[in-house]
């Protein structure tokens, strides 16, 4: 009795065999076997998680800062462009405006008034206003005010007679000396200037007092 139950035992276990262990036990198993001061068992401690993200935080920082640096010098190199290419448009139209004026009537380092040739009671004014920073010009029959620089810091006239000498006699005076500097901001700070040294007007009409 017993002998037949164990023979239609092994018969059966021949016919349906004992199913694999499945993936995880069979991970489990394989982990089992691994010595216990593998590296394979250990995860990241704190103190390299820590050295990791300082360092990454120091990379991602100078790439902040050269990203920064370079947008400055692409927005002062613009500056210098733009501020350079109106600081010579003002002055073409300055000198094209003062030579073909007449008699200078009234002068001081930030104020300069003209006659008009052949137009009896016509005058061309220029003023710079250090609170509004704007160099501007007014001539008789203008409905407004011809604004030739903006973020003008500082400007100065001058008038030189015959030999170049600086005077302030309206009559002796010979050429008109101009002097300015402009700046932009970036950022809210002032990073950017242009300076406009010394370009000499000549005045063509002799002034009177």
């Amino acid at each position: 009795m017993n002998l037949n139950l164990s023979t239609r035992a092994y018969k059966k276990m021949k016919l349906y065999p004992i199913s694999p262990t499945s993936g995880l036990k069979q991970a489990a198993l394989n982990l089992s076997t691994v010595p216990a001061g593998s590296k394979a068992l250990k995860a990241m401690t704190l103190t390299e998680l820590l050295v990791a993200v300082a360092v990454g935080s120091l990379v991602l920082m100078v790439m902040a800062m050269v990203f920064m640096t370079s947008a400055h010098s692409v927005v002062a190199m613009g500056h210098y462009v733009n501020m350079d290419a109106s600081s010579r448009n003002a002055l073409d139209h300055m000198t094209l405006q003062i030579r073909q004026a007449g008699n200078l009537t009234e002068f001081s380092p930030t104020h300069l008034k003209f006659s008009m040739s052949d137009q009896t009671n016509s005058v061309l004014v220029y003023d710079w206003d250090p609170a509004t920073a704007c160099l501007t010009e007014w001539k008789t029959g203008d409905t407004v005010t011809n604004t030739l620089l903006t973020e003008c810091d500082a400007l100065t006239f001058s008038l030189f007679n015959s030999s170049f000498t600086s005077t302030t006699n309206l009559s002796a005076s010979k050429g008109l000396s101009v002097n300015w500097k402009c700046s932009r901001t970036i950022l809210g700070n002032k990073r950017t200037t242009e300076d406009m040294q010394q370009a000499l007007i000549v005045i063509r009409n002799k002034p009177v007092s």
